[in-house]
């Protein structure tokens, strides 16, 4: 974000938010699709089956925590680097 000045806290969490809602927009599809598959399956269907799976408190947590650990190893990677 070039155009944007902010602190480099808040552009990690910025960093964190975009990851969970990457990964929720790879689980809806996955499974919208999947429910055009299956023989109840519909629009409808998929929809509420993964409003279901992504309002479960496990599935949040893991989302946050994978991005919060992903990110906070970038970060530490990128200390380690040498310069050059």
């Amino acid at each position: 974000m070039r155009g944007c000045l902010m602190p480099p806290v808040m552009r990690k969490l910025v960093d964190v938010a975009a990851a969970i809602g990457l990964t929720a927009g790879v689980v809806f599809v996955i499974i919208f699709a999947n429910s055009f598959l299956t023989a109840r399956g519909g629009s409808a269907h998929g929809f509420n089956t993964w409003m279901a799976f992504i309002q479960r408190p496990d599935i949040l947590g893991t989302m946050i925590l994978t991005a919060l650990v992903t990110i906070g190893y970038v970060m530490w990677q990128q200390g380690h680097r040498p310069r050059g």
